[in-house]
């Protein structure tokens, strides 16, 4: 493919994953150097991020051919380009925000960028996948939920949820051993909900070939690593946390996961309600019998 016919608004994570298969173990690291740090790499030259992989530069010129670009410049000009939209669109979006933040604390800002991220999230959510996620959720009982680090937070949000909803939950939030035993329990009329953000693991990749190797649905919950893991999940929801290298929020993906939660309970009152008022019931009790041992 000639620089002619690469037109210069490609999603350059969308090319990588396209090609991700065919390239070499050194190309790899390239690729997912590039994935990770596109701002940085779009002002950096062949030599320089030879340097920081311990490669040579002609293996940096490859892996540019092999994307379909005559030369490394080539392939940097879309990245410059690529940054430059992504730096335009939240300029558009921010500028209606100037006001809350020229002069404003820590909370003004911080509030003002979530508002941002969200903004976005309206466009980049796709309501035919959420919709699909949501009929998932109802038809499974069981529901494995992975994740881990700071996604834990939403695994524990969504195993309480669900199960004042009456399903079984079942959570992976480790990636050592203790991660295979609940694994094992996986079956192909299970569901797998799989939260991960930024980068692969080995429990994540062992997770996600085991749900498929199985049959199991899954539905992944994720901000990049669609373009890579996307053939691996029946549902890709796409929660865009900001750009690579901030502070990561967990706002949009936590509005999605309570979207979805609030969907099962309008849509499954004549079930679920008996559950909550059941629950109601029995935290009565027990406050009954705290003021009596009073």
């Amino acid at each position: 493919m000639s620089d002619e016919k690469i037109p210069k608004n490609i999603d350059f994570s969308l090319l990588i994953s396209e090609q991700f298969n065919h390239l070499t173990k050194s190309e790899k690291r390239i690729a997912n150097f590039l994935r990770k740090n596109q701002e940085e790499s779009a002002f950096l030259s062949a030599g320089e991020i030879a340097k920081r992989l311990d490669l040579s530069e002609a293996t940096l010129v490859r892996f540019a051919r092999t994307l379909g670009f005559s030369s490394y410049p080539a392939m940097r000009s879309v990245l410059q380009q690529n940054f430059r939209q992504r730096v335009t669109h939240s300029t558009r979006l921010r500028g209606r925000l100037n006001e809350l933040r020229e002069g404003g604390d820590v909370f003004e800002r911080t509030t003002a960028t979530e508002i941002d991220y969200l903004t976005q999230a309206l466009e980049s959510i796709d309501r035919k996948a959420l919709k699909r996620a949501v009929d998932m959720l109802r038809e499974h009982q069981r529901i494995f939920v992975f994740g881990l680090g700071p996604s834990i937070s939403l695994v524990d949000l969504m195993e309480i949820r669900l199960h004042r909803f009456g399903k079984h939950v079942i959570p992976l939030k480790t990636a050592g051993r203790e991660l295979l035993e609940p694994l094992l329990l996986l079956n192909q009329n299970d569901l797998l909900f799989v939260i991960c953000f930024f980068d692969q693991n080995p429990a994540l990749r062992l997770v996600l070939d085991y749900g498929k190797k199985i049959g199991c649905p899954i539905i992944m919950l994720t901000d990049t690593l669609d373009v890579l893991l996307g053939e691996s999940a029946d549902v890709i929801l796409a929660a865009r946390r900001g750009p690579v290298g901030e502070f990561h929020s967990l706002v949009v993906p936590m509005t999605v996961i309570n979207a979805l939660l609030l969907s099962i309970a309008s849509e499954e009152q004549a079930n679920i309600m008996p559950i909550l008022d059941k629950l109601d019931s029995l935290r009565e009790q027990l406050k009954l019998l705290n003021s009596n041992g009073d």
